[in-house]
C-alpha cells in the first residue's frame, strides 16, 4: 500500500493539474492552458515510471519509446510555457523544433525494438535496464537501443542546463519590464518568481542526479524511492498551483502598453530638467498615492515619452519605476506611522493612504527598505516617545 502511494503520487498530481489546466478555454490564457500539456507529458513520464517500479517489465518495453519521448519533452515544454508567459502572445509553431531530439530518438527507439527478437528484448531489459551491464551484447539491434538510451540521457542533461539558463533569463527580463511599467506589481509579475527559479534549479538538479544514478537503484527500497517521489510531487504540485494562479501574462502587458502609448508625448527634455520636473511632480502632486500608477501616466504629466522617464529613473536613481514609486510610499508611511494623529489607523489603512495595493506588499516593501516591519517601526516610535523625558513646564509669572 505504501509503495503504491509512493509510486503513483507524482502521476496523480500531474494528472490532476492536466485536467484542471486543459479544461478552460485556451483563448482566455494561452500560457495557463499550455501548462496543461506540460502536465500531460509529465503524467505520461510518471506513468512509465509507475509501470517500471511496479515490475510490469513486459508492458514497460512497449512504453520505453514513449518514456524516451516524454522525458526529452518536459523541459522544452516548460520553457515554451515560460515564453508564453513572458514574450509570446500566441502559439509559435516553430517552437516544435525544440521537440526534435525527443521525436528523433522516439523513432529510433521504436525502430530498434522492431528489429529485436523477443529474446533480445528480454536481454536488453534484464542486462541493460535492470543490471546496467551495457554494450556487451553481440546483437546489433540491442547495441543500437543501448546507444539510443545513453544518448537520450546525455541530451536530457544538456537540456536541463540549457532550458534552466534561458528560462531564468526570460523570467527576469519579463519582471524587469513589468517593474518599469507598473508601480503596483500585485498579480502582474510571474508569481513567486524566486520560488519558481529555485524550484527550477532544484528540479533540474534532482533530475540530473537521478538520471546519473538510474532507476534501478530505487527498485528494492520504498524508503529510497520515497525521496524522489515526494520531491517531484511537491515541486510539480506547486508549479501547477503557480500556473493556475498566474493570470497576468505578456498579452495583458502589451495591451496596456499599446493603449497608453497612444496618449504619450514625444517632447524631449534634457536629463537635469527632466529629473527636476520628476522630483517636483512627486513632491507636490504625490502621484504615488495612486495604487494603479503607471509610468505612462507620469510621462504624460511631464509631457514626455515614457522611455525617457524610464531611462532617467534607471540611470539616475539606479532602480526600477516600481522601486522609485515605492520609496516615496515608504517615506510617507514612515511619517504617518510617527504621527500621533494616525495612531488609531490600522496598517492596512496606512498602506492604502500611501498607495500600496495590499497590506502584504506594504509590509514586504517596508521591511526591505527600512529593515523592520511597519508594525515594529510604529512600536519603536511609541516606545521612544514614552522613554523620552518630558520637557519642564515654564514658570507662571
Amino acid at each position: 500500500m505504501l509503495r503504491d502511494l509512493v509510486v503513483y503520487t507524482p502521476m496523480y498530481v500531474t494528472f490532476f493539474w492536466c485536467i484542471v489546466l486543459l479544461i478552460p478555454n485556451s483563448k482566455n490564457n494561452r500560457a495557463k492552458h499550455f501548462l496543461g500539456f506540460f502536465m500531460l507529458a509529465a503524467f505520461l513520464l510518471y506513468l512509465c515510471h509507475a509501470i517500471f517500479f511496479k515490475g510490469l517489465f513486459k508492458a514497460y518495453l512497449w512504453m520505453d519509446p514513449v518514456y524516451t519521448f516524454v522525458s526529452l519533452s518536459v523541459y522544452p515544454l516548460y520553457y515554451w510555457y515560460i515564453k508564453l508567459l513572458s514574450i509570446e502572445t500566441a502559439y509559435k509553431w516553430y517552437n516544435l523544433r525544440m521537440l526534435l531530439p525527443a521525436a528523433i530518438l522516439f523513432c529510433c527507439s521504436v525502430g530498434a525494438y522492431l528489429l529485436m527478437t523477443s529474446a533480445e528484448q528480454d536481454y536488453y531489459l534484464t542486462s541493460f535496464l535492470l543490471k546496467k551491464q551495457g554494450f556487451q551484447s553481440g546483437s546489433f539491434a540491442v547495441l543500437l537501443q543501448e546507444i539510443f538510451y545513453v544518448s537520450g540521457r546525455i541530451i536530457f542533461i544538456i537540456q536541463v542546463f540549457f532550458f534552466l539558463i534561458h528560462g531564468r533569463n526570460l523570467i527576469l527580463r519579463y519582471n524587469s519590464k513589468i517593474a518599469n511599467f507598473y508601480s503596483n506589481l500585485n498579480n502582474r509579475t510571474i508569481l513567486w518568481v524566486k520560488t519558481l527559479l529555485y524550484s527550477l534549479v532544484l528540479t533540474s538538479g534532482m533530475s540530473i542526479i537521478f538520471t546519473i544514478i538510474g532507476r534501478t537503484q530505487f527498485m528494492d527500497s520504498t524508503v529510497i524511492l520515497f525521496i524522489p517521489s515526494s520531491i517531484f510531487s511537491i515541486l510539480l504540485f506547486f508549479i501547477g498551483l503557480q500556473g493556475y494562479m498566474q493570470n497576468h501574462t505578456v498579452v495583458d502587458f502589451l495591451v496596456e502598453e499599446n493603449m497608453d502609448a497612444e496618449i504619450s508625448s514625444n517632447k524631449v527634455f534634457n536629463q537635469d530638467k527632466l529629473k527636476r520636473k520628476l522630483l517636483e511632480l512627486f513632491a507636490e502632486q504625490k502621484p504615488y498615492r495612486n495604487m494603479e500608477l503607471k509610468i505612462t501616466q507620469v510621462s504624460k504629466e511631464l509631457s514626455t515619452n515614457r522611455t525617457y522617464v524610464s531611462n532617467l529613473i534607471n540611470n539616475e536613481f539606479l532602480c526600477s519605476f516600481s522601486d522609485f514609486v515605492n520609496n516615496y510610499r515608504v517615506d510617507e508611511a514612515k511619517e504617518l506611522l510617527a504621527d500621533p494623529a494616525y495612531d488609531c489607523r490600522s496598517l492596512e489603512s496606512v498602506a492604502e493612504l500611501v498607495g500600496f495595493g495590499s497590506l502584504n506588499t506594504f509590509i514586504r516593501v517596508f521591511k526591505q527598505t527600512v529593515g523592520v516591519t511597519p508594525g515594529r517601526y510604529r512600536s519603536k516610535i511609541v516606545q521612544a516617545k514614552k522613554s523620552s523625558p518630558t520637557p519642564p513646564k515654564g514658570k507662571v509669572l
